[in-house]
């Protein structure tokens, strides 16, 4: 008996006029459901896939799209960790400097992000300020760079004015309200060396695809600054430079983006640190002074409460007693998240503090001494403008 011979499928129709649409080509999946897959993929991989189809264009540059991607990212930080050194050349070149960025999750895994980029000036004389958001910022004696590590894009931001001091004093954040990041630069321009200083303040606003340029406001910086500007809630705040004497002095020197004004900031009542050891950090939305010189093995946090009547609280004590006395100076606090504050032990791990249970989580495999800084950093589509 002769087998069975299977039907032939009769081709589909054709198309009216003889042209093939996207929606006929192939099935296709609902809007949301896609829209639900690519927002757990990194932006260097959305920037390829919009070249999927119309749909998927369509859907990836949808400002939705972006809002929803950031909001999710928001919600699972990563760290970012940035090792810099020369750039091998001729003699006779110009020093150039490598960076390098990698970035983990926390816990501890890589992510789909590692790449360099090179800027032109001395490895000695770069630094990178302070940021939590999509964008991080170099420093160096030729000028700002900002960098989009999710694009693995960098630009030269536009010169800003000479600083007699040779001091870079700066500082950098990202104000939600007006979706935009914020440079602040303070210069000294006193050419007069009778006198001490004269402090001024410029104001760079980095918008998504935007060009930027600098604003020279009127108010002078009254202090010398040290560290580098921490932004909360539309203001940054430095340490003063000059000697804390006595109970009562002013330690905290306050700029408002808005009104464009300086302030001067108390410090906790009966606090005294003669040593220069207290820094500012912002965690979890509010300005915290870190001091770990009042007590011995002892890392006390206060958090200011209150802008307006300058109130502190000592919110988190964190016994040390795990480390050496000699690191205690090179832990610095970096976050706060998920209950925890993350702490960067310089060239030794990356720790975490639970405020419940007041105990400290080592993850010595994340560094082992190999990176000059460490970020919170979570990703973004933000572009650069032309300039």
């Amino acid at each position: 008996m002769k087998e069975k011979q299977p039907i032939p499928i009769p081709p589909p129709p054709p198309p009216p006029n003889g042209v093939v649409s996207e929606r006929t080509a192939e099935p296709t999946l609902p809007d949301d459901l896609i829209v639900d897959i690519l927002l757990r993929l990194p932006v260097k991989s959305l920037g390829k896939f919009k070249c999927v189809s119309k749909q998927w264009r369509r859907l990836i540059t949808d400002p939705r799209f972006n809002s929803l991607h950031r909001e999710l990212c928001s919600k699972n930080p990563s760290i970012l960790m940035v090792k810099k050194y020369p750039l091998l050349r001729e003699p006779h070149m110009r020093k150039c400097t490598t960076v390098d960025l990698c970035a983990f999750n926390f816990n501890g895994f890589r992510k789909n992000l590692e790449f360099s980029l090179y800027l032109d000036d001395d490895e000695k004389n770069i630094e990178m300020l302070p940021s939590k958001r999509g964008l991080v910022c170099f420093v160096s004696e030729s000028g700002f760079y900002a960098c989009n590590p999710s694009t693995q894009i960098t630009t030269k931001l536009p010169e800003a004015s000479c600083c007699t001091s040779g001091e870079v004093n700066a500082g950098m954040g990202y104000v939600a309200e007006t979706d935009e990041y914020v440079l602040v630069h303070l210069f000294d321009r006193s050419l007069d060396i009778h006198v001490d200083y004269d402090i001024g303040c410029e104001v760079l606003r980095l918008r998504d695809g935007e060009d930027c340029s600098w604003k020279v406001v009127d108010a002078n910086c009254p202090f010398v600054v040290r560290g580098w500007g921490v932004l909360v809630n539309n203001v940054f705040y430095w340490m003063i430079w000059d000697e804390y004497n006595e109970l009562g002095d002013e330690a905290i020197v306050s700029f408002d983006l808005e009104k464009e004004e300086f302030g001067i900031v108390a410090p906790p009542e009966g606090c005294f640190d003669p040593h220069g050891a207290w820094s500012l950090v912002e965690l979890g939305g509010r300005l915290c002074l870190v001091d770990n010189a009042a007590r011995p093995s002892t890392m006390d946090i206060w958090v200011l409460t209150d802008s307006e009547s300058r109130g502190w609280v000592k919110e988190y004590s964190i016994h040390m007693s795990a480390y050496s006395n000699d690191m205690l100076s090179f832990i610095a606090p970096l976050d706060y998240w998920n209950g925890k504050i993350v702490m960067d032990v310089k060239q030794e791990s990356l720790d975490f503090y639970d405020v419940e249970e007041k105990k400290i989580e080592r993850m010595d495999h994340l560094i082992s001494g190999e990176w000059n800084w460490l970020r919170t950093y979570t990703e973004s589509f933000f572009s650069f403008g032309s300039k």
